[in-house]
Parts: structure tokens; C-alpha cells; sequence
């Protein structure tokens, strides 16, 4: 039972790290994050009881354990995304010019930039159901909320962020 899960659980780490990544902002740090995860999941295997589906209970591990991290960097006084470097990576380019590239480049990071900045409640909600890819209802489970909670929580983060892009667009200040 033990290495059936623990197989399952190999199986999820990169989803794992995405997850942490997007939360930590930091390569080194969501590494961290999904390795404690992988660990708590392992010890907690016996509370694991399959009402939900594995992908869940394994993210909201990786989430809880994100979170506790970005606490602990909160209390040393270190607010730390260093979204620029570390999701670089992620932006799956089209064949398209160095120009283009590059302002695809730019409006990425921006974006990044301003979903880290999205209140916390709001930021997990949707970065759970527009960035990686989970249902409201599994959203939900995840945040332990009603599903009405995370559709307002999304809706809320889909208007800060509109209104931020409009204003950026517009040449304001940030």
C-alpha cells in the first residue's frame, strides 16, 4: 500500500512543483516546498481516505506547505518573487519575431507580476481554476470553501487584474 501511494505520489511531483512555483516564486524555494510535500503526504498516507482524488489532497498539501513557507519568509522580513528569473521558463514562446518575443516576454512578467500582488484569498482561487487548470467544485475541496466562494473569489481577482492591465496599458503609474 505504502510504495503503491508513494509510486503515485512520484507521479504528481512536477505537477507539484508548478504549484509551489507559482506560489513561492522561486525555483529553489518551490523545489523545497514540493520535497516537504512530498514528505508530509508520505507520513499522512494513512489519513489519505480516497473521498477525494489523490490529485487533490496532494495539492493541498503542496499549498498548505507553500503557504507556510511564504509565513516563514514574512516573519525574517524577506518578501522574496523573483518572478522575472524563475518563470521565464515556463512561457512556452510561439514561432514568432525577437520583437514579438520579446513583448510577450514583458506582458508575461507583468502579469505574473500582478497575480502575486492579487489578495491572498483571491490569488490561490484563481490560480487554482485559471492557471492550473482545477474545476471550481475542485477548487473548492482544495480551499475547503463552497464553490460559490471560489467563483466570487475568481470574479473578484478578474476584475483587480483588468483594471490593473487597463492601467498599466494606459501608461499610468504602477
Amino acid at each position: 500500500m505504502m510504495e503503491t501511494l508513494a509510486a503515485e505520489i512520484v507521479r504528481h511531483t512536477s505537477r507539484m512543483y508548478r504549484v509551489a512555483l507559482r506560489i513561492v516564486g522561486n525555483r529553489d524555494a518551490a523545489q523545497e516546498v514540493a520535497q516537504e510535500a512530498c514528505v508530509k503526504a508520505l507520513r499522512g498516507a494513512n489519513r489519505f481516505d480516497g473521498r477525494a482524488a489523490l490529485t487533490t489532497w496532494l495539492h493541498r498539501i503542496t499549498v498548505n506547505c507553500a503557504q507556510d513557507h511564504l509565513r516563514k519568509i514574512r516573519q525574517m522580513d524577506r518578501k522574496r518573487t523573483d518572478w522575472d528569473k524563475d518563470t521565464t521558463g515556463m512561457l512556452a514562446m510561439l514561432e514568432t519575431g525577437p520583437a514579438e518575443r520579446a513583448e510577450q516576454k514583458d506582458t508575461y512578467r507583468q502579469a505574473l507580476s500582478l497575480v502575486a500582488k492579487l489578495p491572498e484569498d483571491c490569488r490561490s482561487a484563481f490560480m487554482l481554476t485559471q492557471l492550473d487548470g482545477y474545476t471550481y467544485d475542485e477548487a473548492a475541496v482544495i480551499e475547503n470553501l463552497s464553490r460559490g466562494t471560489v467563483a466570487s473569489r475568481v470574479y473578484r481577482a478578474r476584475q483587480i487584474l483588468m483594471e490593473q492591465m487597463n492601467h498599466h496599458r494606459v501608461g499610468g503609474p504602477s
